[in-house]
């Protein structure tokens, strides 16, 4: 039997609309615009769900105004037994903070990383229990398992409740919103995306980092599922060292979300600080 993805999911759910809005068959004339509108009102619905930065499914981090010379380092999908030890180990040698989006399940088998990143000073954070493909098609008693036993875990291990929760892969629906808002978390995307999961090409990258990169970014690596590079390494070895000297050159701290979100200023919107002409790429991060 074939398997159900999202794309059939919204399909049917197109056609079901469709139905209903026709009504009976004798009607089926009359209701041509009507089916135009609702196949029109779930295209815009499906690509809002699909768009992680849009705003129109609530509010969402995706860069923050602020004076402060700071960007947030975010790494999604882990913890990883073999690469986010390494990644720590670099973030301690550049004086770094960062954010760690946590996977609830991976959590609970690596519970022990959890604790040592909480206690070097970075942040955990929610990244729902299992990661499925199919959050975004989730009715709130599911997103309420997976926000709250992840929820639980974390608070549990690193000793402070995550204050953030980022969608698997960014997909959102109209239910996350309020269940966020109910818990105090703020639901994060990113300004710079490194497409580290799938580019095994650490120079381009780095150029994708690079560009633009000024105070209030968030930018999203992965500490999880990380692409290996021609020599079999994951990218993510070389890109973040260069990644740390770069922001050090041009004057920038990596620090955490919460940290990013603590010096927010309200008298500055997050495009006058995106706005700015970017420093000159250093040649390490070239």
């Amino acid at each position: 039997m074939p398997r159900l993805d999202a794309r059939h999911v919204f399909q049917v759910t197109n056609v079901l609309d469709g139905l209903l809005a026709a009504g009976a068959a004798t009607h089926a004339l009359a209701a041509v615009p009507a089916l135009g509108v609702v196949a029109a009102t779930q295209a815009a619905l499906t690509a809002t769900c699909l768009c992680p930065r849009c705003p129109f499914l609530g509010p969402v981090i995706t860069r923050v105004a602020t004076t402060k010379p700071e960007v947030a380092l975010t790494f999604d999908d882990g913890p990883d037994a073999a690469l986010t030890p390494r990644i720590l180990a670099l973030l301690a040698q550049y004086d770094a903070r960062a954010s760690f989006f946590c996977i609830g399940r991976r959590a609970r088998q690596t519970p022990q990383l959890i604790r040592v990143a909480a206690g070097a000073g970075h942040s955990i954070e929610n990244h729902s229990w299992d990661h499925s493909p199919r959050f975004a098609l989730f009715g709130s008693r599911r997103l309420v398992r997976e926000i709250d036993d992840t929820q639980a875990l974390l608070t549990d291990l690193s000793g402070r409740p995550p204050t953030c929760f980022r969608a698997p892969a960014g997909f959102r629906n109209p239910w996350l919103a309020p269940l966020l808002a109910e818990r105090a978390l703020h639901c994060a995307a990113w300004s710079h995306r490194a497409f580290d999961t799938l580019d095994p090409a650490t120079a381009r990258i780095e150029r994708r980092l690079s560009r633009g990169l000024t105070p209030g970014a968030v930018i999203l690596l992965h500490d999880g599922r990380n692409a290996r590079d021609s020599a079999g390494r994951p990218v993510l070895e070389t890109v973040l060292p260069r990644l740390l000297q770069g922001l050090q050159t041009r004057g920038l701290r990596a620090v955490d979300l919460p940290t990013l979100l603590a010096g927010h200023d309200r008298t500055r919107r997050p495009q006058d600080t995106a706005g700015r002409a970017a420093t000159p790429v250093p040649r390490a991060f070239r």
